[in-house]
């Protein structure tokens, strides 16, 4: 018997934890933290140790499989590779001589280090239009960091802030992007305060110095009440802003509408609780905040981010020790070279569905689902008839559950590439097994690391993503823009450090070191070099130059409460609902309600219950958790849920809380969907009479 461990880097969730796999005569059986590993530092989650259930899981897709019977009924017929790619290939060759290649549109879902992969494809194909949940999650954080300060910045927990202010995120439980909740933690045990922004008292929010139970959806009105506090008592860096940022006065007067008053009635916290978490954040010597997705999910989302942008600016934090550092990317071929943004043209990118619309989010590259689905519908503004898409279950994840359903079922081609037989596959003319993270070769590139994931294992008939693509460039004659393999591929990413695939399995794990305020150097990089508390560039593209909040609408008498929702901590947005070790603590989706909730509408623990938006229309299946948790008018409801289980998507997607939500209150700058913040009556199930 012989036994290997291997380092690896886990990509069970966007985390990026440190990884040992140990092999017992090359078949993998163990998996834990690399204790040796500076980001996680051992830590390593519930869905991490699912793994193995992952790689060995008897529901994995194994064979490429073809439609043949209704689209939506799940029957299929497996087919070789060979015959499922020639299909594609010769469909989407057809629809591009006939539409153009505006026709096709490429989907992923969270990135799992192949997004710049699915951006080259569309990029040398021609079409604009790739989709995603960069609407809802990263990217109007992203853009507007770059929008104000001319890059993306994330939190120097290592630079021993004093005050953490975590604004939307549970960042102990929910890992992201390469920043650990554990390197959190171990800044609190050395002193820092935590304040907590979020509808729910987490247990972080529980452990925190102050908690703002917020409402959903107002949390920009908390921002910008919170601006006006610095600016009124005094509090902003005057050094920093007078000599790198402009627009200070116009802020300074833009932020009197947000009255401290005011905002406190707004988002259902007392003025003395904003007036002291300002104060604590604003007069620590070292300060960062660590903004989460939650922000992103409602109509004021691009807003709401740079308001928190502004905040951290004025008080002197960016790029700061302790602070909100700036990320200076390695000199690797990764997330913003290797899409190949230079192949798109510019006449095609101006096809962009709703990029006349959602500007701010065009620009990243993206298109709103919302904008997409109504598109296929309506055939405007000029027809889309194919979508390709990775690692993505539309039908769980996109908003508008029911106009996701109607505009895949009006397509000539839908192409999933999964693991699993998901409502989306079955939805599906050609469905490609995929690999897991722990059958395939890739870079990963964080903000605080690059590292190898190295390929331990093999399930056969399955491809990584990054292998279909290859195959099907060549299948579309657009191999020049690519490379004969895999390994090519990666050694042309790591070319601008000088090591080959090879070697950098060697090495495995590279730190990005930091750098303090480099503005110092040259400016920001910004037109002005200087951060943009007014933003003329947004003006110039008919928006506003600052943060504005868009009030919600006022409750009624028949939805008396605000719907938030998080996927529990096991889960990853809609996955591992099918395995073992992650599935067997819960198996039907929860709503949590206060005491005096349940009291009011005569609702036990552990009962069902159906959240519903309009009268007389379809609720969303839940189970009843009561917890003064969440305050009396609002319920947190569980997001990505459905039934692996099930022989009826209808029966898989009940407890969808994307039946709920709609395109109706999207933010007019990234189209993010109002998936938070949403007006929900509660009511017992009829009886089935089947």
């Amino acid at each position: 018997m012989t036994v290997t461990r291997v380092k690896s880097v886990c990509r069970m969730c966007h985390g990026g934890c440190g990884a040992i796999v140990e092999l017992v005569d090359g078949v993998p059986t163990d998996i834990h933290g690399d204790p040796d590993n500076p980001t996680s530092e051992g830590y390593f989650c519930i869905k991490g140790k699912a793994s193995l259930d992952l790689l060995r899981s008897p529901d994995r897709l194994t064979t490429p499989l073809i439609r043949t019977g209704a689209r939506g009924s799940g029957t299929f017929e497996p087919v070789s590779w060979e015959t499922a790619l020639d299909r594609i290939a010769d469909d989407l060759t057809a629809t591009i001589s006939r539409h153009g290649p505006e026709s096709v549109v490429l989907g992923q879902g969270t990135d799992r280090n192949y997004q710049e992969w699915v951006f080259r494809l569309a990029n040398a194909i021609g079409t604009p239009n790739v989709v995603g949940p960069a609407h809802v999650c990263f990217y109007p954080r992203v853009m507007a960091s770059i929008m104000t300060y001319g890059a993306f910045t994330f939190c120097d927990y290592d630079g021993d802030p004093e005050v953490i202010l975590l604004w939307g995120s549970n960042k102990p439980s929910t890992h992201s992007d390469g920043v650990i909740g554990v390197k959190l933690l171990r800044a609190v045990e050395r002193g820092s305060r935590v304040i907590t922004v979020d509808p729910r008292r987490t247990q972080t929010a529980a452990r925190s110095g102050l908690h703002l139970a917020v409402q959903p959806g107002t949390d920009c009105a908390l921002a910008l009440g919170m601006i006006k506090i610095v600016i009124d008592e005094g509090w902003y860096d005057r050094d920093f802003v007078a000599a790198h940022t402009s627009g200070f006065d116009e802020l300074a007067e833009h932020v009197q509408a947000y009255d401290i008053q005011w905002v406190a009635r707004t988002t259902g916290l007392t003025p003395e609780l904003i007036h002291a978490a300002t104060r604590s954040y604003a007069l620590a010597s070292r300060a960062c905040i660590e903004a989460g997705t939650g922000l992103s999910q409602n109509e004021n989302s691009f807003d709401t981010h740079r308001a928190i942008a502004l905040l951290a600016a004025i008080c002197g934090n960016i790029d700061a020790p302790g602070g909100d550092v700036i990320w200076e990317p390695m000199p690797i071929e990764g997330r913003r070279a290797f899409p190949r943004p230079d192949l798109l043209p510019r006449e095609q990118a101006m096809k962009r569905i709703g990029g006349d619309k959602h500007r701010i989010l065009s620009m990243s590259g993206w298109v709103a689902p919302g904008d997409l689905h109504q598109a296929v519908v309506t055939g405007a503004p000029y027809p889309i008839t194919s979508m390709v898409i990775f690692g993505s279950n539309i039908l769980a994840s996109h908003e508008n559950t029911d106009l996701v359903r109607e505009a895949i079922g009006k397509l000539d081609l839908v192409v999933v590439c999964d693991l699993f037989m998901t409502p989306t596959a079955r939805y599906a003319d050609v469905v490609l097994p995929a690999s897991s993270w722990l059958e395939r070769d890739q870079v990963v590139e964080f903000n605080s690391y690059i590292a190898a994931r190295q390929k331990i294992a093999t399930v056969d008939g399955c491809r990584s993503d990054e292998e279909i693509i290859l195959e099907l460039a060549e299948r579309l004659g657009l191999s020049r823009h690519f490379f004969p393999s895999l390994e090519a591929a990666l050694d042309a990413k790591l070319a601008g450090i000088e090591l080959t695939w090879e070697q950098f399995t060697k090495i495995g794990y590279i730190r990005n070191e930091k750098r303090y305020r480099k503005y110092r150097e040259g400016g920001f990089r910004t037109r002005s070099g200087r951060v943009n508390l007014m933003n003329h560039g947004l003006r110039a593209m008919g928006y506003e130059p600052f943060p504005v909040f868009r009030r919600p609408p006022e409750p009624e008498p028949a939805l008396p409460y605000v719907m938030t929702s998080a996927h529990p901590r096991q889960f990853y947005n809609t996955e591992f609902h099918q395995l073992p070790t992650t599935s067997r603590s819960q198996t039907t989706a929860r709503v949590t309600v206060h005491p005096d909730t349940a009291k009011r509408e005569g609702l036990s623990d552990g009962e069902e219950v159906d959240l519903f938006t309009r009268a007389g229309a379809r609720g969303v299946r839940m189970t009843v958790k009561i917890s003064d948790s969440v305050a009396p008018n609002v319920v947190m409801a569980d997001a990505g849920w459905w039934y692996p289980g099930e022989p009826s998507i209808d029966e898989s997607l009940r407890s969808s809380v994307n039946l709920l939500t709609g395109n109706d209150r999207s933010d007019v700058h990234m189209g993010s969907a109002t998936m938070r913040g949403v007006a929900v009556g509660l009511r017992r199930p009829e009886p089935d009479r089947g």
